[in-house]
């Protein structure tokens, strides 16, 4: 799993390590710990957790249109949104990535 940062320039550029997100926006990812209507908590690289906020307009995407029934517990994920000022993460889209071979859930 891997943390995506915005750069100054809006250029994507990657993060190790940290739990938090790089410049004023941008992307994080890690896998699905919990969810609930409105949000998804993801556990982070470095072990710590960010909560992803998402409305029924949340772009869900995976290799076909999705919802937000197919974020289940144990996807990994890649979110884009806007920080909240408590660190979590209102999400614009979400991606669920698929589970690399050789890696059984």
């Amino acid at each position: 799993m891997q943390q995506f940062g915005v750069g100054g320039n809006g250029s994507q550029r990657g993060a190790r390590g940290g739990g938090g997100l790089a410049g004023a926006g941008g992307f994080t990812a890690g896998e699905i710990i919990s969810k609930d209507a409105s949000s998804v908590t993801i556990k982070l690289r470095d072990g710590g957790s960010k909560i992803i906020f998402l409305t029924d307009q949340t772009p869900v995407l995976k290799s076909a249109a999705g919802t937000s029934g197919d974020l289940m517990v144990g996807s990994s994920v890649t979110v884009s949104g806007k920080p909240n000022q408590d660190g979590s993460i209102s999400a614009e889209s979400i991606q669920i990535r698929p589970v690399p071979e050789g890696n059984p859930r």
